[in-house]
């Protein structure tokens, strides 16, 4: 009974072990540049299925600015243009969140009109082609990728 516990024991810890080099590996991904930009771009990816279903009618939800909201401030290795870019993008689209939640508390069904959406579709297509290709363009680059680190130096 004692090596069963005991080998229990010692896969339980492996593991967790296990699960802790997932959680902190995972943390380093998000923290890198490439982690950052990825977060990003599924922003971006998020808002153009947003603009098409309002588009076609179907109202769904508030579009996604947290990513940007978190690390604007830490892309400058991103093209100065294409920041400036997703700043426009994303300061248009708090715009549209805040009129979403407007309606939604006065219980207006139809609250984000097609010229606002419209305006939106081109600047977030771009946005999403020039941070797929920083992203392929990058990807190999070391400078961008997650550091590896040894379990002592977390």
């Amino acid at each position: 009974m004692g090596d069963i516990g005991s080998t229990v024991l010692i896969g339980v810890v492996l593991v967790l072990a296990l699960g802790f080099s997932f959680f902190i590996q995972g943390l380093r991904t998000r923290r890198a540049p490439m982690g950052k930009v990825v977060g990003i771009a599924s922003g971006i990816r998020h808002n153009e299925k947003l603009c098409e279903n309002y588009s076609e009618g179907r109202v769904t939800g508030r579009f996604k600015t947290s990513a940007w909201d978190k690390h604007k401030e830490s892309v400058d290795f991103l093209p100065v243009e294409l920041r400036n870019e997703l700043s426009v993008v994303f300061e248009s689209v708090a715009e549209l969140n805040v009129t979403i939640d407007t309606a939604r508390r006065l219980g207006s069904a139809g609250y984000v009109s097609a010229s606002n959406i419209e305006k939106l579709k081109a600047p977030i297509a771009s946005c999403k082609q020039q941070l797929q290709d920083w992203v392929y363009a990058n990807m190999n680059n070391p400078e961008y990728l997650p550091k590896k680190r040894s379990i002592f130096h977390l």
